[in-house]
């Protein structure tokens, strides 16, 4: 089966939505959760502008793991101009799963930027290269020999930071997110979603019915008008 891709005009589009209208339109189109990759924090990337793009994916496994597959090049290397690098890192890791030069070598053939599930590191080389990276947090640790780099281009699952001493009922935990090769991948201040190519054209028209709302609904409030009678009025509730 062919690999289902979105345009260039389909990404341009979506640059112009948050990733607040984004996930809203897939909550109302029932994904479990709204594309939502939680607890990502923006570290470096130019003030305002968002990130978006396809997704190239990469799985890290511990570095202590020898059962899982070996790359044969360099997921650097292998990573597609024009793509977000998406990690996935185990939970547990302390360690980066990217740094300054990986970094440079990124943006030197032109990948757009880089997404983690775990960490980054080398700060100031990632700001002054205005280089966009979101991650779970920031280390001063490199990636080996912590983690390496097992498989690329394979669908991720993403789940919320461990929630440490808190016990949480399986049942109310947030699911995790899955990530696959070519979804697009939008990430701004907010923080990071991530969009099925299938879903791509009803994401948009929602997203923007969406934000034709939310104008409606800021216009009355301004205005000094109740909460209850604008959202009932533009919203229906």
């Amino acid at each position: 089966m062919a690999t289902v891709r979105v345009t260039k005009e389909q990404i341009s589009r979506l640059a112009g939505f948050s990733t607040c209208e984004v996930a809203d339109a897939l909550v109302k189109l029932k994904h479990p959760t709204g594309g939502y990759v939680p607890d990502l924090e923006r570290y470096s990337g130019e003030d305002g502008k968002p990130l978006v793009g396809e997704a190239f994916t990469v799985e890290m496994v511990d570095g202590r793991d020898t059962s899982a597959p070996k790359l044969e090049e360099h997921f650097i290397d292998a990573a597609l101009p024009d793509s977000v690098v998406f990690i996935s890192t185990p939970a547990h890791t302390k360690s980066a799963s990217l740094g300054g030069l990986l970094a440079a070598a990124l943006h030197v053939k032109g990948v757009l930027g880089v997404v983690t599930s775990g960490r980054c590191r080398d700060l100031q080389e990632l700001r002054a290269l205005e280089f966009p990276v979101f991650a779970r947090g920031h280390s001063v640790l490199g990636q080996s020999p912590f983690t390496r780099p097992s498989r690329i281009q394979v669908p991720l699952s993403i789940s919320p930071a461990p929630a440490g001493s808190f016990t949480q009922d399986a049942d109310l935990a947030f699911p995790p997110t899955e990530v696959h090769p070519y979804d697009v991948v939008l990430a701004d201040l907010d923080g990071v979603v991530v969009v099925r190519p299938s879903l791509i054209e009803q994401v948009l028209q929602l997203a923007q019915k969406g934000r034709d709302v939310d104008e409606r609904c800021r216009l009355d409030l301004l205005e000094g008008k109740g909460v209850k009678e604008t959202f009932k009025r533009h919203r229906g509730k």
